[in-house]
C-alpha cells in the first residue's frame, strides 16, 4: 500500500467527522439563539395575553428531533467508515496472491509468461489472438480453431520470430473469425461476444476514496473485477467466471466451463 493511500483513508474519515461536527455545532448555535429569543419573549409577554405554551413546546420538540437525526447520521458515518477501513485493510492480504480478474491487459516481468483467459460465442469456428504492447503494436499473433468454451492462453513473452520482449504491459486482443477468414457475424449480423480475463500475482495494493486497486506491476486491477483469488493453497471464486482459456504460444488447452 502506498503512503498516499493511507493518507486518503484518514482524510475520508476526517471529512465525515468534520461534516457531522459542523452540523452539530450549527444546531447548538441555533438552539441557543432560540432559547434567548424565547426567554426574552417570556420576560416581555403581556400578562393579560400570555404566550401559548404548546407553540414553543413544539419548537423544542423539533429541535430535539433534528439533534437526534444528526447524531444518527454521525453514528452511521462512523459505522460506514469502520467497514471501509476493514475492507481496505483486508485487501492487504491479497499481496502475493494469484488472482483472476476481468480485463485484457497484464503485466510481464523479464523472463515471465503471461496467462489470459477468454470465452467466445459457441458458434465461432475460429479466431485470431494478438498480443499488443503499450503502444498498440502487435507483437505476437496466431489463429486457432475449435475455440468454443472456456479457454486459457499463455504467451511466452516472445514475438513471432522468437525474440523475447521487454517487461511491460501487454494486451490480449481476441478477434472471432468466420470459416472463410472474415470477421465473424451471427445470424442477426451482430459480432460475437467475447469475454477476456487475466491471471497474475499481486505486487501491491492502492486504496483511494472510491475503490481498491490490486497492482500487477504497473497494471491496476479494480477490486470489483476479481473473479478468483488464490491465497496460498486456497482458491476462492468471487463471481461466475465467463472468461476462458486457450494456449501457450501455439499450444492450446481447453478447460471445462465453470
Amino acid at each position: 500500500m502506498t503512503i498516499s493511500s493511507l493518507t486518503n483513508v484518514g482524510l475520508a474519515q476526517s471529512n465525515n467527522n468534520a461534516a457531522s461536527s459542523s452540523s452539530a455545532n450549527q444546531l447548538a448555535q441555533n438552539f441557543d439563539t432560540f432559547l434567548t429569543l424565547l426567554t426574552t419573549q417570556l420576560k416581555n409577554q403581556d400578562p393579560t395575553s400570555p404566550m401559548e405554551s404548546d407553540k414553543f413546546t413544539d419548537q423544542l420538540s423539533q429541535f430535539a428531533q433534528v439533534e437526534q437525526g444528526i447524531q444518527s447520521n454521525k453514528n452511521l458515518e462512523d459505522l460506514l467508515a469502520m467497514q471501509g477501513q476493514q475492507r481496505q485493510l483486508s485487501a492487504l492480504s491479497y499481496v502475493g496472491a494469484e488472482i483472476e480478474a476481468v480485463g485484457d491487459t497484464n503485466w510481464r516481468e523479464e523472463g515471465e509468461e503471461l496467462t489470459y483467459k477468454y470465452n467466445v460465442s459457441p458458434e465461432v469456428p475460429r479466431l485470431q489472438l494478438q498480443i499488443q504492447d503499450q503502444s498498440g503494436a502487435t507483437i505476437y499473433s496466431e489463429e486457432l480453431t475449435d475455440v468454443s468454451g472456456l479457454q486459457t492462453f499463455t504467451w511466452d513473452g516472445k514475438n513471432n520470430n522468437g525474440v523475447e520482449q521487454d517487461p511491460g504491459a501487454y494486451t490480449l486482443v481476441v478477434s472471432p473469425m468466420a470459416a472463410n477468414g472474415d470477421s465473424f457475424l451471427d445470424e442477426d449480423g451482430d459480432p460475437a461476444s467475447v469475454a477476456i480475463g487475466i491471471v497474475g500475482t499481486v505486487d501491491s495494493v492502492d486504496i483511494d476514496d472510491s475503490d481498491i486497486y490490486l497492482r500487477l506491476g504497473d497494471v491496476s486491477v479494480p477490486f470489483s473485477t476479481l473473479t478468483n483469488v488464490k491465497l496460498g493453497a486456497n482458491s476462492t471464486d468471487t463471481t461466475n467466471d465467463n472468461t476462458g482459456a486457450g494456449d501457450n504460444s501455439g499450444t492450446e488447452e481447453q478447460e471445462e466451463a465453470a
